[in-house]
């Protein structure tokens, strides 16, 4: 074998189960742990995939002595994808707020100093209020 050529590795079910939970549960994304692991990212969300495809497979359809889902497993792959663009919509309007956010608190900051700057030109001294503040929740 040549210094180039790699050899693939095998994972048992268990360890890709380990991935797949990991990255389903949010404690890590998919790129680190492809990285830690030493493989594609893309096999992790190929695996991640089949996995979603047997959960809805599993739990969409009919058993002995209930009714029949109403739902056909192509409708709740449909669901599935919708929801996955509302969250990553959802995730990017949280980011754009978080950054109006802190620029709203950037100009706040900057004009309280333009303030403070102004009234100690003016022979004036602030003081802060003794009003107790609210409570954040």
């Amino acid at each position: 074998m040549s210094e180039n050529t790699r050899v693939r590795a095998s994972y048992t079910p268990e360890e890709k189960a380990e991935i797949i939970l990991a990255v389903m549960n949010r404690k890590t994304t998919i790129q680190k742990i492809a990285k830690e692991k030493g493989i594609a990212p893309t096999l992790v969300s190929l695996w991640k995939k089949q996995a979603e495809e047997a959960i809805l497979e599993r739990f969409v359809g009919t058993k002995p002595g209930r009714r029949k889902a109403e739902t056909s497993p192509e409708e709740v792959k449909g669901d599935l994808r919708k929801a996955r663009i509302d969250a990553r919509t959802s995730k990017t309007r949280a980011t754009r707020l978080d950054v109006s956010l802190r620029n709203a608190k950037s100009r706040i900051a900057a004009l309280e100093a333009g303030v403070r700057d102004l009234a100690a030109e003016m022979g004036f001294k602030l003081v802060k209020s003794t009003r107790p503040r609210r409570k954040k929740a």
